[in-house]
């Protein structure tokens, strides 16, 4: 290329740069939301260079055609102030707000139970009322984060495998409660990185069902099926509805079943192999019938049933793992269908807040981090009216514990972000096909009693 044209051609491409900088400057005065600016410039950006492209390829010169595709895209100003109704961060202060007033709640409720018991009531209670704002601090830090981080792949990877290795090395019965809480951390990532299989096939839908159960077995070695059941359950509930949302290619009910088939298999291998002894068998016929054992096992579960807290009044007083139990000796019984209304209410509530996120990457995120509340409430429910094999973890923010309050507290915060930034979540691009078209291929279509014959051959 002689050195002149070189130098104009370079002219032309500096002028037709200023071009769409000086415009996308003037759109992003408008975007008042700062974090939504760069992402909603960038797309815009694309955009404006990929109809220049095409005018390019039509013979346009650069500045000519990039100043053809700004134009196309209107007024600055205007196209500005669109963006910027349309993005805006959604705060759900009502959420938070609920959030806030259980956790007082429960400081209220903890303080009733540990004053009738009157043992080590100060101790207990200091210690829990001092974790409640560095909780509540760290809900407001991921409220305000940036959830779509997350959504790189290497990301969400390497931070399962850090909640894995690090379960695994907490399994120790002196730090066994901090590897459970990192297991009940994992369905955001899982949810994270599933998101990026978006138009995946059969192979990797199996693998993440799988994974769903293979993932949280250190819990099994910390001594906690609850943990096991409620973060397997969850990344279950997610792939499912990954399926349901046609996420993964071909038709939707039969990624619904594929997605089924590990947790069948899975689950009935380990019912083979844990019923071989016959001890869960004897335990699962106390658990149905508790007057076969009512000294025994059938004790506890025979008194919650029947409402006879007097028998169980030590244990009702001294955890709040039983105080619904100790609501309904103290109000009345009324307490049980109450919370499982409330239950039904809030969890209806919040999934049809969930269903209205625009992206189905936001639906994902937000399941995963919902549903381990939600099934904790279920389960305490259950075990308080003596209907639950597995021992409860927290009935969350009201009942004691420190580690279940910080953990409840940033799936909570995690939720709030991704309700938050709902206008800037993106659902990945469709994986592609590997393999590539043939060099030659003939399609003939039948169109009534004449057919269209389309002949493809590749030139270059």
């Amino acid at each position: 290329m002689p050195t002149g044209s070189a130098g104009c051609w370079r002219g032309a491409y500096s002028v037709a740069r200023e071009i769409l900088g000086d415009y996308l400057t003037a759109v992003g005065a408008q975007i008042r939301w700062r974090r939504a600016r760069r992402p909603l410039l960038r797309e815009l950006s694309d955009h404006i260079t990929d109809q220049a492209a095409d005018y390019r390829a039509d013979g346009l010169e650069e500045e000519v055609a990039l100043d053809r595709a700004v134009a196309e895209m209107g007024d600055p100003e205007t196209v500005g102030r669109d963006l910027d109704r349309l993005h805006r961060p959604k705060n759900r202060w009502g959420l938070a707000l609920a959030v806030l007033l259980l956790a007082f709640a429960g400081l209220y409720l903890q303080f009733m139970i540990y004053l009738v018991t009157g043992q080590g009531m100060m101790d207990i209670y200091v210690r829990q009322a001092s974790w409640l704002p560095v909780s509540l601090v760290l809900l407001c830090a991921l409220w305000f984060s940036d959830c779509t981080l997350l959504l790189h792949g290497h990301r969400a990877a390497q931070l399962i495998a850090g909640l894995f290795l690090g379960a695994l090395l907490l399994t120790n019965p002196d730090f066994r409660f901090w590897g459970l809480y990192l297991i009940l951390l994992l369905p955001l990532p899982y949810a994270a990185l599933l998101c990026r299989f978006r138009n995946a096939g059969t192979a990797a839908l199996l693998l993440f069902g799988l994974a769903a159960w293979v993932l949280p077995l250190p819990a099994l070695l910390g001594s906690s099926a609850t943990v096991y059941l409620i973060t397997g359950g969850t990344m279950t509930l997610v792939l499912l509805a990954a399926a349901g949302l046609g996420w993964f290619s071909g038709k939707r009910w039969k990624s619904l079943l594929m997605s089924l088939v590990p947790t069948l298999f899975y689950w009935g291998v380990l019912v083979l192999f844990r019923m071989g002894g016959g001890y869960c068998f004897q335990r699962l016929a106390v658990f149905l019938h508790p007057e076969l054992d009512p000294n025994g096992t059938g004790y506890f579960y025979l008194h919650l049933r029947q409402g006879t807290f007097a028998g169980l009044r030590d244990n009702v007083l001294s955890s709040t793992d039983l105080m619904l139990a100790f609501l309904a000796q103290w109000k009345g019984e009324w307490v049980f269908p109450l919370s499982a209304v409330l239950l039904a209410l809030v969890t209806l509530l919040l999934l049809r807040r969930v269903w209205k996120l625009r992206s189905r990457t936001g639906k994902l995120l937000a399941l995963s981090t919902l549903l381990p509340l939600l099934l904790q409430v279920g389960l305490y429910i259950l075990y308080n009216l003596g209907y639950s094999l597995f021992a409860p973890l927290s009935l969350p923010f009201l009942s004691y514990g420190a580690g279940y309050l910080l953990l409840n507290c940033l799936l909570v915060g995690f939720l709030l972000s991704v309700f938050r930034m709902d206008a800037l979540l993106r659902d990945g691009p469709a994986r592609t096909l590997s393999s590539t078209l043939p060099d030659q291929l003939d399609f003939h279509l039948p169109l009534g009693k004449v057919s269209l014959s389309i002949h493809f051959r590749r030139t270059s």
